[in-house]
């Protein structure tokens, strides 16, 4: 058993480093070896869990440390509760991974080949943590690949779970290798093969839709929007000394981007350090900036509304025009613990870390914007960006561009920005269209249609960044049009491939590892 939790713990630890800071991709293409082999180590049902568990246990640890260092700073938690909430959270996550070992180990004992049993169950864990207990889909498998701009396009069918699917499967033709190296059988020679026949066809796939999206196909007419980025201190940006500060930064950014050419600036989640609506009217220092500019902004702003009688907030975007508020998005899928602290009725500890008087509300619809000389669009404020079913939402109902606006301040200068980042990008690539992304600190950046990052500022940087699209663009893909179906139809399969394992009879895993 010994073994076989250091096989784990290693996989895990491999796993982490195909994402950011060290963005090494490749490693998830092996990561998921040494598990197998644990799995396959271990008869016992429950000992193939721990497998899982300890795998999850090393993935999350390292990939999600960011969190404590949230909480201790911004969030003013001791250290020492900082960190019960972090491994008590990370435990609960490496559950998923222990689930998957077991669903393998019984699937490999009734006869169910690896090719099919790991890349299926993993794909349906996946899927189901986007939305099992609000969701926490951050960093997917198929995130690992953000920079293979070739292999990421079958996104725009299947979403990123196509590319988790496809990772995994990797992971057993290389573990079908070390079987071929050893013994040379046939069910491993035929393992590696459909595996590499798959990724051909998926990097083959990927180029044509390149080809089909190149920039040399994007309309000569064109308009230009103005990413603001502040970088205004999270330990500042609520102070009330600090208000001027705020406004005079964006003021100045707004006008470098006007000069360089933006008909339309974007400003970075809760950038007006005042609640829109409330009894401080501070926060008309931005209708004025675009009154006085003479443009059009979309801004991020607390904002205060009563509603029977009672006073709700929430975290909203506001298109300013000729220097008045005209259209509004609440955003719609809260941060648990950040924006609102769930069973707050059994456990009232306050509100969420960046709330303000109280828990934030949600929204509960996706609002299309237009303004003039600019595509229609819709927002997605911060941790919308890690959630697909939105950004569909927002296409489906017209939008032609997502507007990314998100404070990732609380983060600092850890993997934290740039991970969201990489989420936020597929959006564009999943749904064929433009993204904008204004973050507070960064990292502010545009991508194109194919999920391409083409221009960003530094994170932690202050900044404006201009940047030219077609007026008129295409939007919309197979994935916008049907949704998850690739993802419900691996569910589906999962279903079944259980089921009837369970009432056949119990082979050696051997064959079929």
């Amino acid at each position: 058993m010994t073994l076989s939790l250091i096989l784990s713990l290693t996989g895990g630890v491999l796993l982490s480093l195909s994402f950011a800071p060290w963005n090494l991709g490749f490693a998830a293409w092996l990561a998921f070896v040494p598990l197998l082999l644990a799995i396959e180590r271990e008869e016992k049902l429950p000992r193939a869990s721990a497998c899982g568990f300890f795998f999850g246990l090393a993935f999350f640890l390292v990939d999600l440390r960011w969190i404590i260092q949230t909480m201790v700073i911004h969030g003013k938690f001791g250290t020492f509760d900082a960190t019960v909430i972090f491994v008590s959270m990370v435990c609960a996550l490496a559950l998923i991974p222990a689930l998957f070992s077991l669903l393998c180990a019984v699937l490999f004992n009734r006869g169910v080949d690896v090719l099919i049993a790991a890349p299926v169950a993993w794909t349906t864990l996946e899927f189901f943590r986007t939305y099992i207990f609000t969701g926490f889909p951050w960093d997917c498998v198929g995130y690992s690949q953000a920079h293979w701009l070739t292999l990421i396009q079958i996104s725009d069918f299947s979403g990123v779970y196509g590319l988790s699917f496809l990772v995994i499967m990797m992971n057993v033709s290389a573990l079908a290798l070390l079987r071929i190296m050893h013994d040379r059988t046939w069910g491993s020679i035929v393992r590696l093969s459909i595996g590499i026949a798959i990724l051909g066809s998926a990097l083959a796939y990927g180029t044509l839709r390149l080809n089909e999206f190149s920039t040399d196909r994007f309309s000569s007419t064109t308009v230009a929007a103005g990413i603001l980025q502040g970088n205004i201190p999270q330990d500042i940006k609520w102070d009330p000394a600090s208000k001027a500060k705020s406004f005079s930064t964006y003021e100045e950014l707004a006008q470098k981007a006007l000069n360089r050419g933006a008909t339309f600036v974007i400003w970075p989640e809760t950038s007006v350090p005042v609640v829109i609506g409330g009894a401080d009217i501070t926060w008309k220092y931005a209708t004025n900036i675009s009154r006085k500019l003479e443009i059009p902004m979309l801004i991020g702003a607390p904002f205060e509304k009563r509603i029977e009688d009672q006073v709700q907030f929430f975290n909203s975007a506001f298109l300013v025009e000729n220097g008045e508020l005209t259209q509004r998005y609440d955003k719609i899928h809260l941060v648990p613990f950040g924006e609102y602290m769930p069973l707050s009725w059994i456990l009232p500890l306050g509100p969420g870390i960046a709330a303000r008087e109280e828990d934030y509300s949600a929204g509960s619809v996706m609002t299309v914007m237009n303004v003039r000389g600019f595509p229609p669009f819709s927002v997605l404020i911060c941790y919308e960006a890690i959630f697909p079913d939105l950004s569909r939402t927002a296409v489906r109902s017209g939008a032609k561009v997502l507007v990314n606006i998100t404070n990732d301040g609380w983060f600092g200068d850890s993997a934290a920005p740039y991970q969201h980042l990489a989420m936020a990008g597929f959006r564009a690539l999943e749904n064929r269209v433009w993204l904008f992304r204004a973050a507070n600190t960064g990292v502010s950046a545009v991508f194109d249609p194919r999920g391409k990052l083409v221009a960003s500022l530094p994170l932690m940087s202050q900044g404006d960044l201009v940047y030219r699209i077609p007026a008129n663009p295409e939007a919309g893909s197979f994935y916008t049009r049907n949704g998850d179906v690739f993802a419900w139809t691996i569910a589906g399969s999962l279903l079944v491939l259980t089921m009837t394992s369970l009432m056949g009879p119990r082979v050696s895993s051997e064959k079929n590892t």
